[in-house]
């Protein structure tokens, strides 16, 4: 049995996958306890109010929305991690790009003693405004954790790359743990640092067992998509996609979701402004499935291939 987990972390991303070999894959993580103001001041106006009731003048957005009904709590990635997989460490944490609200809680997962076996990363030299001091020690941790100094495996790994265990069995047989990198190239990745987009440096990748595929966008950008499309042409089929840019219209691509063709498109909603793409992913997929009412989202695939998707809410 495999399970994929899409964790409801806010404005952030977090993924993790349990393979058929009882390896564990966490893919980004964010471990904020609170909606950001934004996403909750945008939630506030899916419950309109036509008068503001004495108790509620001085509340934040926060507050509010929780008085008001929304009662979607945020998941802590650790601790789901930990009551899901007791006992079990990260075989590879992959970072799928240089951007804090995708790592967001690797100083928690060295305080909580998770280990890393292997950690995907890439190639750049990026230096981001830090503003807070818990923004400054996650940086730190991530460049300790990529330095290659530790007992830790560290790869930066481009497009059509293949090894032991992410792509090959030990024996060298496909297919390994499923993973199949399909961004960045050297090209794309030296075009993202040189103009400075990293989001453009994502790792764009295909996970298949059995006869289900699921694709994890990263926050690729169109660029990337245009480089896939011309690629994989109607090779990028798959029967999941994670949206790219939590769902924003910066990481919407008509052309490749016309060839993913996704049954279901998962949508981490963070800070979403309103250009948000949700209607335009409908167009070709079945069913698009937010975490900001969804909360955690969970794929089974059983040994025959047999899929089963979950929600923690039924909204």
């Amino acid at each position: 049995m495999v399970e994929i987990h899409f964790l409801n972390v806010g404005h952030g991303d977090c993924a993790l996958i349990r393979h058929a070999s009882n390896r564990i894959t966490m893919i980004d993580i964010n471990n904020g306890t609170e909606l950001d103001q934004d996403s909750a001041k945008e939630l506030n106006e899916y419950y309109p109010r036509s008068i503001v009731y004495p108790w509620e003048i001085g509340l934040t957005e926060t507050a509010l929305l929780r008085k008001r009904g929304y009662d979607i709590e945020l998941t802590n990635p650790i601790e789901y991690l930990k009551e899901n997989y007791p006992g079990k460490g990260l075989f590879r944490y992959i970072q799928s790009h240089p951007e804090l609200d995708h790592m967001r809680g690797l100083v928690g997962l060295r305080k909580e003693k998770i280990s890393i076996a292997n950690f995907w990363d890439t190639d750049h030299d990026r230096k981001p405004k830090l503003v807070t001091q818990s923004d400054e020690d996650e940086w730190k941790e991530y460049q300790r954790l990529r330095d290659g100094k530790h007992e830790i495996t560290v790869l930066q790994l481009y497009q059509n790359a293949s090894g032991v265990y992410y792509s090959e069995d030990p024996a060298g047989i496909h297919p390994g743990d499923g993973w199949e990198i399909l961004s960045p190239t050297l090209a794309i990745a030296e075009a993202a640092k040189e103009s400075e987009n990293w989001n453009n440096l994502s790792y764009v990748l295909r996970f298949t067992h059995k006869n289900i595929s699921i694709i994890f966008a990263g926050d690729a950008e169109q660029d990337v998509w245009d480089a896939l499309v011309k690629k994989y042409g109607k090779k990028l089929d798959c029967t999941v996609l994670k949206a790219s840019h939590h769902g924003r219209d910066t990481g919407f691509h008509e052309e490749a979701l016309k060839l993913m063709n996704p049954e279901y498109t998962i949508v981490s909603v963070g800070k979403k402004p309103d250009t948000d793409a949700s209607n335009q992913y409908k167009k070709y997929s079945k069913c698009v499935w937010s975490t900001r009412w969804k909360g955690n989202i969970k794929i089974t695939i059983d040994d025959s291939g047999k899929a089963n998707i979950y929600s923690q809410y039924n909204r």
